[in-house]
């Protein structure tokens, strides 16, 4: 769900006859993707983030407790990519007065990491909270809407989903789920952790992920605020919708390293978000080797740095920066042309994202070791 607006800014710098380079985009939502498995011979991507813990123990009751909508390891293969835009107006504001969102967007955007897994594997979308199945649909491809275009949805942009009525005025929605996977029909029961189907990439989206929106008597609801809160206050609400359990687990995820890896090729956003730039072999004869990474929620004054080594630990490319505006996605590339064959052994690129104060005050951090043999 989105559309593309990008911005393409390259910079060619000659570093003692090769060439280092890096290259920023800033996107709207979409093409989003976390690599679990190799991104390239016998790579592997490590994360760690660094977190305050979570103060939950003044919260009131939810309205209606809301257990996980899909089965995922939050912060290892899924994460709340974009939130409910609280902004009355034109402009975006997510419920911790950041950008992690877009105009007018109405529910929960949770990502899965790595797009193959469209193709072979399962990410089953569940039940969040008991109801009646009201609605379903379940005949629509899984293509990404720049591919597939934005008039064969035909009014459809939820693309395969559900909807489920709670009761006392609350219903949801599941929306991009994958083709053939709904397991439920209009008038089915369900309770808390029944499967709905699977994550998919139907209907308006950029990006394998599943989109859930709440509303009460009609009127949309942040599952992250809940109920009573009109004002711009920052912070979860006083009653949120989540269960406690929940929300220690899709803690607010901003500033985000989506994802990153290792190439032998010039890459770029979509062919990130197809699952490209992801071969298993990289040999040492290859032309380039790129350091890449896409980043969400970046606010001013986030410091972000990424360093790529060779196996004698000599530095092939490096940058760091310190965020001047709040940007929803970032992209950027790092890398050196070969001058000659590749020297065998481990490659380790590390991205690192600090943000010393706020709303998500973390320090992030991201490994990706590669070995060519």
């Amino acid at each position: 769900m989105g559309r593309l607006i990008a911005i393409y800014v390259a910079v060619v710098i000659i570093v003692g006859g090769t060439f280092v380079w890096f290259m920023t985009a800033l996107l709207a939502p979409g093409d989003a993707r976390r690599p679990t498995e190799a991104m390239a011979s016998e790579t592997v991507v490590a994360h760690a983030s660094e977190q305050a813990p979570l103060d939950l123990s003044s919260l009131e009751p939810s309205p209606l407790p809301l257990s996980m909508p899909l089965a995922c390891d939050p912060g290892v293969d899924c994460w709340p990519l974009k939130y409910v835009d609280l902004d009355p107006g034109k402009g975006r504001r997510d419920y911790q007065c950041g950008a992690m969102t877009v105009d007018g967007h109405k529910g929960v955007d949770f990502a899965i990491s790595d797009p193959r897994r469209l193709n072979w594997d399962e990410v089953p979308v569940l039940a969040a909270a008991t109801g009646k199945v009201v609605g379903v649909r379940d005949e629509m491809p899984d293509v990404n809407i720049r591919i597939a275009g934005r008039e064969s949805l035909k009014g459809r942009d939820c693309g395969n989903g559900v909807r489920i009525d709670h009761g006392g005025g609350w219903t949801s929605q599941y929306c991009h789920l994958k083709r053939g996977s709904v397991a439920v029909k209009a008038g089915d029961t369900v309770v808390n952790g029944d499967r709905l189907g699977l994550v998919g990439l139907s209907g308006s989206t950029e990006f394998l992920h599943l989109h859930i929106q709440f509303e009460k008597d009609g009127k949309i609801v942040d599952p992250f605020v809940g109920l009573g809160r009109d004002d711009a206050s920052c912070g979860l609400g006083a009653a949120p919708l989540w269960e406690k359990a929940v929300l220690r687990k899709f803690r607010y995820s901003a500033p985000l390293i989506q994802a990153s890896g290792i190439a032998a090729s010039t890459p770029d956003p979509l062919g990130v978000a197809e699952g490209k730039f992801t071969d298993p072999q990289i040999a040492a004869d290859a032309p380039l080797l790129v350091l890449w990474t896409d980043l969400y929620g970046l606010r001013s004054g986030d410091r972000v740095s990424m360093r790529f080594t060779a196996p004698d630990g000599a530095v092939l490319a490096e940058t760091t920066w310190v965020q001047e505006q709040s940007k929803l996605r970032t992209f950027k590339y790092i890398g050196k042309k070969a001058r000659s064959a590749w020297p065998k052994g481990a490659y380790r690129g590390v991205v690192q994202v600090e943000r010393p104060s706020g709303p998500g005050k973390n320090h992030t951090v991201q490994t990706v070791d590669l070995r060519i043999d």
